[in-house]
């Protein structure tokens, strides 16, 4: 697990940062009242979101929709028809470059909420 964090690509890190963060602070900003709670309820909804995305990424990661995804490719037209086993061993590697973002994401924001709402009370 903490191998997988060498695999962070800074740039994407920051584009998800960016979007996930756009409308909490967005929502923040145009609130008349409770600045602060406002983001941090928010801040809770995303990350609650996020995590259930992060899971479902990482059983994706895991590589428990290969035979899925293989029967998918298989019936797509002019696609390269190989093996599953040469499949499994692409998606493989692939996978071992992969950083789950959602998953990392989604966390760090409920601990923010939580830190949030624990100085507000």
């Amino acid at each position: 697990m903490l191998k997988r964090f060498k695999n962070i690509k800074w740039t994407v890190l920051l584009t998800h940062l960016l979007v996930t963060l756009g409308y909490p602070v967005a929502k923040a900003v145009t609130a008349e009242q409770h600045k602060l709670l406002v983001f941090s309820d928010v801040l809770t909804i995303i990350g609650c979101i996020l995590l259930i995305a992060g899971v479902v990424y990482a059983l994706i990661l895991h590589g428990d929709f290969d035979i899925a995804g293989y029967t998918v490719k298989r019936g797509l037209p002019r696609q390269n028809k190989q093996t599953y086993d040469a499949y499994r061993k692409d998606r493989r590697q692939k996978r071992e470059d992969a950083f789950n973002y959602p998953l990392f994401l989604g966390v760090v924001y409920l601990a923010v909420s939580a830190f949030i709402a624990y100085v507000l009370l």
